[in-house]
């Protein structure tokens, strides 16, 4: 093995030849040993060369990466040297990435600032020490300078919160709207008053103010507006059924990045917006607010999140909402549901609702589902099938009880989750059910 710092001395493929040559001819041992001088001559000249070489890499004190979507790690190389130099850059990853290593080759020439980019996917959140840069450099090919580059600094991923920039951008395309705009005022079906006006036909006579109509002597109504400041509260599963990996993030991974997008929706569409982690306790975060301050401790809270190997208590949530939430809010609680005890679930529904709206974001598990459709060729195939299909009906009749109870729940699968949340949130907020 190599070490920093270390010369390596390739032995060309002419002088092996060479070698087994030397017992049938013995007259080429002097064409051998001038061969060899030669060999070693150019391997001392080229070792003598690349210890001159010196070399500056620049890279950022951290690298940030997004959750679950590719990126690209950038260094600059300038190496002091008047020949052409082929590099080899290779980078240890600590295990919040995907890749275990990454190599890149590369020529370098006299006077350039290369560019050393590494492809690399983030699959957990957290913050580690990034290993030194390890260079190889190299000219003829006989001898290779092996060391250690880079200073110490650290890689983090964090949530996906490049998939809000993505929404926001469309939606100020959507609506015509600046960044830093308000929403104004918009007259409906609301419960915020508004204003009195005079009747016209085709009012409703449901919204008539009959003491202001006697008052004046003349008909008047109410006008009332959308609600806007509404409470919303995210809630993030942290149970042991959401340390579950699909597409080589956790359940839990996927609900940060959803719930992420979803907050900054609610916060866009003026609601206030809190968040909490639960297990079989319950951990409080920001409590609802708004703004871009708030957003960013809101993230901050969703990104330290961890699933734990214990189960999610349920009912211990049901009475932190009873007490927390003074005024009716839309509770969003991002989930994987137990295979077979669901009482727990169906009482903390019952003891929250009314007179709170639940939604339950359902994280559903493709490999469950892909072994209730395996058509068996054995007696095992067969077990694990009908077990299979037994916790899916059973996990039917749990979301058919919960939406007896009022409560809504949207099943999704674990990549699509935080599309259809907001697509549930905005359902809500069109239907007016808060």
């Amino acid at each position: 093995m190599l070490r920093p710092g270390s010369t390596l001395i390739r032995i060309s493929a002419l002088a092996a030849l060479a070698g087994l040559l030397v017992p049938l001819v013995p007259g080429f041992v002097w064409a051998l040993i001038a061969v060899v001088s030669l060999f070693f001559v150019a391997a001392a000249s080229e070792a003598l060369l690349l210890r001159r070489v010196a070399f500056v890499v620049e890279r950022p004190g951290r690298q940030v990466l997004a959750l679950g979507v590719p990126e690209r790690v950038a260094s600059t190389l300038r190496l002091s040297t008047r020949h052409a130099l082929d590099v080899q850059a290779r980078q240890a990853w600590p295990g919040l990435v995907a890749e275990r290593a990454s190599l890149v080759r590369l020529r370098y020439r006299p006077g350039e600032i290369a560019r050393i980019e590494f492809h690399v996917r983030g699959v957990e959140r957290g913050t580690e020490t990034l290993p030194p840069l390890g260079l190889a450099f190299s000219r003829w090919g006989l001898v290779e300078r092996v060391v250690s580059a880079g200073a110490g600094s650290e890689i983090a991923v964090f949530p996906d919160l490049r998939a809000v920039a993505r929404l926001n951008a469309r939606l100020n395309a959507y609506a015509l709207r600046g960044l830093g705009s308000r929403l104004s005022a918009r007259l409906g079906k609301g419960r915020e008053f508004d204003r009195l006006r005079e009747y016209v036909r085709g009012d409703e006579y449901r919204d008539m103010a009959w003491k202001a109509s006697a008052r004046h002597g003349k008909l008047i109504v109410k006008e009332y507006r959308l609600d806007r400041s509404q409470d919303v509260l995210l809630c993030l599963d942290c149970g042991h059924r959401m340390a579950a990996r699909v597409a080589e993030l956790s359940k839990l991974d996927h609900a940060v990045n959803g719930a992420v997008l979803l907050g900054y929706v609610c916060n866009r569409m003026e609601d206030r917006v809190g968040i909490l982690s639960f297990t079989s306790t319950v951990t409080h975060g920001p409590r609802q607010g708004r703004g871009s301050a708030h957003l960013r401790r809101l993230s901050e809270f969703a990104a330290s999140a961890r699933a734990g190997f214990v189960h999610s208590d349920y009912l211990a949530l049901a009475s932190t909402l009873r007490r927390a939430l003074r005024h009716r809010a839309l509770v969003v609680v991002f989930t994987a549901l137990s295979e077979l005890d669901h009482e727990p679930l169906l009482r903390a529904a019952r003891a929250v609702s009314p007179p709170q709206l639940l939604l339950f974001m359902v994280l559903d598990d493709p490999d469950l589902r892909a072994a209730a459709r395996l058509r068996p060729s054995d007696k095992g195939e067969l077990c694990r099938t009908l077990v299979a299909e037994e916790l899916l009906t059973t996990r039917a009749a749990t979301i058919h009880e919960l939406r007896s109870l009022g409560a809504l729940v949207v099943e999704s699968t674990p990549t699509d989750v935080g599309l259809d949340a907001v697509n549930a949130y905005v359902d809500v907020k069109r239907r007016q059910l808060l």
